[in-house]
């Protein structure tokens, strides 16, 4: 399964690329499709921030996302990076009380903001204190109506930088470039190119049940715990998430994540909604969980297993996670050290997953082994841990029937 997304390039004077304006789109076809805005950004934010690392474009470009008004007020671009991440306020954006308060919460927050395409009076005015960059649309107003409204509003856009988008011609570029725009956009400078990429795919019966748990008066967090750890594409998706939480939005520096109850217990209720919200948003395809994601499962529950069992008596938690994502670079085909990069994980497990060693890894070497049928091996690797052939045997079994008992995606 693909996720797909259409970037174009921002440009400075100079003509460098200095950014990306990503675009939602649901195939190789190069246009919007016919999606509400809220569920476009939904996806961008799952796809683009909590799937597949953005790590393939340059890590100082700047990346601009568009944010309709209700994701806005809901928080949703608190949950991006802000050391990357432009909040692009739509054009359909109303500029409320309840608007303003975001903006400014973003802003003290550390976040850049671009507004788009407005209005050019007084409307926005409040606004303009906390903006950082401008966009002004070359096809939809005149030079000389977006030179008046610079001049006019000189004493509030002392700190802003202008961003001429749409531009098509050299002598646009030229004519916004002397009205002192220092950042471009436009198929003058390049058209948006799309990207496909290989994205998780999420089991709609858990996030539902996910999404009916976090939302009950007193949330069980033990029972988000199960639900999530059933779900390869929610537990690493919730992982990023946290890490953009603590890292972006709250600046804390100290805090390392060791488990998925560590994070449950740390981002609370309220976090935990607005996680399940945008994955709910996003959680509409039909799409049949493939193989790899119920094997990577059964390693999972098998290595938990193997860690209790064990005479080592290693953390059944990180266990779980070192199997549960085991298959992420055959999944996103990308090298493991750039996945588990995005993610907060204990020492221990990144050990295991990057480097094939430590005291976790041979819990998945063990499973791997098994599903290979090297007996002997299996033998001798388990004798170490302190199983026979026979005991890993009912521990594949006890892992595998749990993860058939997980209900089939879209049941």
């Amino acid at each position: 399964m693909f996720s797909f997304v259409a970037r174009q390039a921002i440009f400075d004077a100079n003509m460098n690329t200095v950014g990306y304006e990503l675009l939602f789109r649901d195939s190789m076809t190069n246009r919007f499709p016919d999606v509400t805005p809220e569920y476009a950004t939904a996806q961008i934010i799952v796809e683009q921030f909590l799937g597949a690392p953005l790590g393939r474009l340059k890590e100082y470009s700047a990346i601009f996302v568009n944010f309709p008004y209700e994701l806005l007020v809901q928080g949703m671009a608190e949950t991006l990076p802000k050391d990357r991440v432009i909040v692009e306020i739509l054009e359909t954006a109303e500029p409320t009380p309840l608007l303003l308060k975001t903006v400014k919460k973003l802003s003290a927050h550390g976040f850049r903001i671009a507004l788009d395409d407005f209005a050019l009076g007084d409307t926005w005015n409040a606004f303009l204190p906390y903006i950082n960059i401008i966009k002004f649309d070359v096809r939809n107003n005149s030079p000389q109506e977006i030179s008046g409204y610079i001049n006019d509003k000189a004493h509030l856009l002392k700190d802003t930088v202008f961003l001429a988008e749409k531009v098509e011609t050299q002598e646009e570029y030229e004519c916004y470039k002397n009205m002192g725009c220092t950042l471009f956009q436009g198929h003058l400078f390049s058209k948006p190119v799309i990207h496909a990429g290989n994205k998780l795919i999420q089991n709609q019966e858990i996030t539902l049940k996910l999404m009916k748990e976090v939302n009950a008066d007193s949330p069980d967090f033990g029972k988000i715990e199960a639900l999530l750890k059933q779900d390869l594409a929610l537990s690493f998706k919730i992982m990023r998430y946290a890490q953009n939480i603590v890292f972006n939005a709250r600046g804390i520096k100290n805090f390392r994540s060791q488990s998925l109850k560590d994070i449950i217990f740390y981002l609370g209720a309220n976090e935990l909604r607005r996680f399940v919200l945008v994955s709910c948003l996003t959680s509409v395809n039909k799409e049949t969980t493939d193989e790899i994601y119920r094997q990577s499962l059964i390693r999972a529950k098998f290595c938990e297993l193997a860690s209790s069992h064990s005479i080592s008596r290693h953390s059944a938690d990180d266990a779980f996670i070192v199997g549960l994502f085991s298959q992420l670079d055959g999944i996103f085909e990308m090298p493991m050290a750039d996945l588990i990069g995005q993610i907060d994980i204990s020492v221990s497990v990144m050990m295991a997953l990057k480097e094939k060693k430590g005291p976790l890894y041979p819990y998945l070497r063990l499973v791997e082994l098994y599903e290979k049928h090297q007996w002997e091996e299996v033998s001798a690797l388990g004798h170490r841990l302190g199983f026979n052939r026979s005991h890993v045997a009912e521990l594949i079994k006890a892992a595998t029937k749990w993860t058939n008992d997980i209900p089939a995606n879209g049941v």
